[in-house]
């Protein structure tokens, strides 16, 4: 059963839905689905809202004007509910367009649209779309809007002025705590996963320990899985992504945080993540790296990773490539 048209909302409109407790709703309540790049998303977005990602390998292989939700959602629970029609409204919004009458018939946001008409099984979801896009939003709302605080030369986890301990300096590879790439997602060295107090303070339940020989200290108290992986080119660490990517995923969905680590955080588990936000968030490698590389400056897969890497951006992206082939079969 589809649904009606895209009712349009103001930022205030938007802020009562928020603010209104989810018992008040006769679903499960408001989500927010951004249509900004992935890059844009992670630097600055509306508090719990979700990325909605349309990356440029699928849009170049789609010839079709009808696009999927599932083309368009790579979280398999956000899609099986969206499609159940479990929320109520539906929030789409994107840069800055000031109606739905402005989006181009190709934008993500009119796709998105579109796809949710034609695929929410529920006759009483709402969709909504905000004039003035997160933009729009950010300027009125800064404070119901996560930002990426500015890495500096004399970010805690960057300087290189670390005083001297024992008559050398801590690397910088180790200054700091580990990252947050995703609220359940942390990238660190082994010396961050060697600090008791540091995993406690990050809520850290679980550690991926990619290396050869670095120890898992508290394994009665952490839940851990090491994959053997040494950091130079004969190694094969593309065959470890699935199980990786499977310890990452069960973390996630009992509630859990985990640290992927090696011995620098520079490569190997820097590989691990990067295959894991592509995997999760269909996105290309470049804008993985660079997602990463604005949390972790020092990171720096070897050049056999990053080329294993460039070969599972086409395992994770080119399963569409089946549109190819269908729309070649149309053509004759």
């Amino acid at each position: 059963m589809g649904i009606g048209e895209p009712l349009e909302i103001s930022g205030s409109e938007l802020v009562h839905i928020l603010r209104t407790p989810s018992e008040f709703f006769t679903s499960g309540g408001c989500i927010v689905l951004d249509c900004r790049p992935f890059l844009a998303y992670s630097r600055s977005h509306i508090i719990e809202s979700r990325n909605v990602n349309w990356n440029s390998m699928l849009r170049r292989r789609s010839k079709s004007s009808v696009v999927s939700l599932e083309w368009l959602v790579a979280d398999k629970s956000l899609l099986a509910q969206l499609r159940n029609g479990d929320f109520s409204p539906v929030v789409v919004l994107d840069e800055n367009s000031r109606s739905v009458r402005d989006l181009k018939s190709e934008s993500l946001a009119s796709l998105l649209i579109s796809a949710l008409q034609l695929e929410v099984q529920s006759g009483s979801t709402q969709i909504c779309f905000l004039q003035g896009g997160f933009d729009g939003f950010l300027s009125h709302y800064p404070e119901l809007c996560f930002n990426l605080p500015v890495l500096c030369s004399n970010h805690p986890a960057l300087s290189d002025s670390e005083p001297i301990m024992s008559g050398r300096k801590t690397p910088l590879y180790d200054q700091g705590g580990p990252v947050e790439l995703l609220p359940f997602l942390f990238l660190g060295s082994a010396h961050h996963s060697s600090r008791r107090e540091t995993l406690e303070r990050c809520g850290i339940t679980a550690v991926l320990n990619v290396s050869s020989s670095c120890p898992n200290l508290f394994e009665e108290e952490l839940q851990y899985k090491t994959l053997k992986v040494e950091d130079n080119l004969a190694a094969d660490i593309r065959v470890l992504f699935p199980e990786a990517i499977q310890f990452i995923e069960s973390v996630k969905e009992s509630g859990g945080r985990v640290l992927v680590h090696c011995h620098a955080g520079i490569s190997r588990s820097a590989t691990i993540c990067l295959a894991y936000l592509m995997h999760a968030r269909r996105v290309r490698l470049d804008e993985a790296f660079d997602f990463v590389k604005r949390r972790r400056q020092v990171i720096s897969p070897n050049l056999a990773f990053m080329g294993q890497l460039l070969q599972f951006e086409t395992d994770v992206l080119c399963p569409f490539s089946v549109l190819d082939r269908e729309n070649s079969a149309a053509a004759f």
